[in-house]
């Protein structure tokens, strides 16, 4: 008698349940021997099952885990931060007005100077791929914390502020911008979000001008399929995607990474006249828009923004005569930021 697929399917549950019983016993029993006290911790190959039972409630239908949704289409949207909270615009930005206020005092002390600051928000990969979540999850208010802020920029006093949305979402009509399995743009949404800041400073520094990707040889690289965050969340190591990034074919751009004085990276081009970045950013900086933007200064000093309390001061102003300073932050970590700039409250 044949099985039709539907039996075919029980017969696979009933083993694969089986077959994770068993696998639990056999651990639970090899891991005694750390004893009780320590059992949690010294399970035997823990991640081992952790990683088989997040793959097992994947094919029974679950999509909501620990600080990761499965969306539609095979996309993952990380939720920790409360990622998912602004996207639906669950509640207003309490200390907006204070961001603001810190902004307007750095931007005054920045301009007395002759230095231009800009501030420049990530969007959210849910803001870009608003498509790929869950039909269950809706907007409860159409405007963000972003819109709130944007609404500020023709304010006296205000920074530069690029919406870098208008930009992504344009990129994406011609291929991804995210990856499917990480938090982060991947190479041509960072370079998409390069133009955007670029093309922003251009009225006021006309010596940058964005490159295309025709421009120095660029060529857009696919390197082999890797783990990217989400999964690492879930401890799935099954779950690749191929990285993408763009990278000149001839490097022009000299790179350090420093181990001291907090910065990332420190990027120069020889002999050259063009201005001076200083950038404090996030994990988005740090996925390929520092190599981008190093590509268009003469100097380029990149600093995480956990670092701000103690960079973002006078004193390394004078140290490293920025013509420019670059507050990059992912929309998520908007209210956090307020925090990390203390120092510009007002007397």
């Amino acid at each position: 008698m044949m099985l039709n697929a539907s039996s075919l399917r029980y017969r696979y549950t009933q083993f694969f349940v089986l077959f994770m019983l068993s696998s639990l016993m056999y651990m639970m029993v090899r891991s005694l021997g750390s004893g009780v006290t320590n059992f949690q911790d010294n399970l035997y190959e823990k991640s081992f099952l952790i990683e088989k039972a997040n793959l097992l409630r994947m094919k029974i239908g679950n999509r909501v885990f620990p600080n990761v949704l499965l969306g539609k289409n095979g996309w993952m949207h990380y939720t920790g931060d409360g990622e998912l909270n602004y996207f639906q615009n669950f509640r207003k930005m309490e200390n907006e007005k204070e961001l603001i206020n810190k902004l307007k005092n750095l931007n005054q002390s920045l301009r007395s100077q002759g230095i231009t600051l800009v501030f420049v928000v990530a969007p959210d990969k849910s803001t870009i791929y608003p498509d790929t979540l869950p039909e269950q999850i809706k907007l409860l208010s159409e405007r963000s914390w972003l819109d709130g802020l944007l609404s500020h920029s023709g304010e006296a006093n205000m920074p530069l502020m690029v919406d870098l949305r208008p930009a992504l979402l344009a990129a994406r009509q011609d291929r991804d911008v995210f990856y499917k399995t990480d938090t982060h743009w991947n190479g041509y949404g960072a370079f998409a979000a390069y133009k955007a800041i670029i093309s922003a400073l251009a009225s006021s520094y006309p010596e940058l001008k964005p490159y295309e990707i025709s421009d120095l040889n660029l060529k857009l690289v696919t390197k082999k399929r890797e783990v990217h965050d989400t999964p690492r969340v879930l401890g799935i190591s099954t779950i690749t995607e191929p990285t993408l990034f763009i990278a000149p074919k001839k490097p022009f751009v000299q790179t350090l990474h420093p181990v001291d004085f907090g910065a990332s990276q420190f990027s120069s081009i020889p002999d050259s006249t063009l201005p001076t970045l200083l950038m404090f950013h996030d994990s988005q900086g740090a996925h390929y828009l520092n190599d981008y933007l190093s590509m268009n200064f003469g100097k380029s000093y990149f600093i995480h923004h956990l670092g701000m309390p103690e960079y973002l001061t006078q004193k390394t102003i004078e140290q490293l005569k920025p013509d420019i300073i670059v507050i990059e932050t992912v929309e998520r970590a908007l209210e956090p930021l307020n925090g990390l700039m203390a120092q510009w409250e007002s007397p």
